[in-house]
């Protein structure tokens, strides 16, 4: 038998409110401009989706923003045109009601995904909800990919708001996640603070979490320590130098060996005096002893010149 679902105008004070169905809890409540001018210029051409309750009552399904916003413009005018579903409506047709509403508008984000899957697995098990909703996102998802955006609910609302926006990746969240509170809240105010993008975001979070490990401290107390505050504060330089300094101080305290031998290669070679045509390098982290010496040349021409100097050179 086919679902039943009428469009209808009710007054907007039988509407109850609810986050039974909600999959942006982290969106602030503020409406978006663009939808408030669409509104204001259209009027409602999506209409908010209510499921009924009684005679006269009504619950929130979908179009929160939709009804503060039609509020706001027509405070005139009491009812609102809405999709009603039938009281009798089975869950799984009413989260299929909460997708198909957010895709109208975009794809969901991984925290919006997140919270669908969320709700959903309080109504059905896992299978059923692969099998369910696989159709509709029109990709094969897998159940342990719903139980990891799960998690991501267990977020900070700031961090949800990043994850949402697209500045913080899915997999740095979930990284952050396996950190205590504090220390995630301290990497995510230095994301926010240097405008970091996701691979220095990774680079940031592995470095400072190897270095806390080995010194047997927090990332917070190791990077609330002076050399790193004097970074982190300092008038003059700007965001990339101040991330480019950050990194290389704790490489170095991460690596001290390795940057010790570092700091004396590059003095020896300083003090060879070589020309600007060339260069002497290093094998990948010193693994081996043997050195590669670059000269560079303008044309081939020159090289073809200077060949038998060079033969001369590599036989002694």
């Amino acid at each position: 038998m086919p679902h039943c679902s009428s469009f209808q105008n009710v007054t907007i004070e039988e509407i109850e409110i609810s986050d039974n169905w909600n999959i942006h809890p982290f969106i602030s409540s503020q409406p978006s401009a663009r939808l408030s001018s669409s509104i204001q210029n259209t009027g409602l051409l999506h209409p908010p989706i209510l499921l009924k309750l009684s005679s006269n009552r009504y619950q929130l399904i979908c179009g929160r923003s939709r009804i503060n916003i039609f509020q706001q413009v027509y405070s005139a005018q009491s009812f609102i045109t809405a999709l009603i579903l039938d009281e009798k409506t089975p869950t799984r047709r009413i989260l299929s009601y909460v997708l198909e509403d957010q895709l109208l508008n975009c794809g969901l984000s991984p925290m919006e995904k997140a919270f669908f899957f969320k709700i959903t697995l309080n109504h059905m098990t896992i299978k059923d909800a692969v099998d369910c909703f696989s159709p509709i996102f029109n990709e094969k998802i897998q159940a342990h990919a719903i139980n990891k955006l799960i998690l991501l609910s267990g977020l900070e609302p700031e961090l949800q708001i990043d994850v949402h926006i697209g500045k913080l990746g899915e997999k740095t969240a979930l990284e952050l996640l396996q950190l205590d509170t504090k220390d995630r809240l301290t990497l995510h105010s230095i994301f926010q603070e240097l405008e970091l993008g996701g691979g220095k975001q990774k680079r940031l979070l592995a470095l400072s979490k190897d270095l806390a490990f080995g010194q047997r401290k927090s990332i917070t107390e190791l990077l609330t320590e002076s050399d790193f505050k004097e970074i982190l504060n300092h008038p003059e330089m700007n965001h990339p130098q101040k991330a480019a300094n950050l990194f290389s101080t704790l490489q170095k305290k991460l690596f001290p060996q390795s940057n010790a031998a570092e700091d004396h290669f590059i003095k020896s070679v300083n003090k060879m005096e070589l020309p600007a045509s060339c260069s002497v390098n290093h094998s990948q982290a010193f693994e081996k002893d043997e050195i590669s010496v670059v000269l560079r040349f303008n044309t081939l021409t020159e090289v073809e010149k200077r060949l038998s100097e060079i033969k001369k050179l590599m036989k002694k």
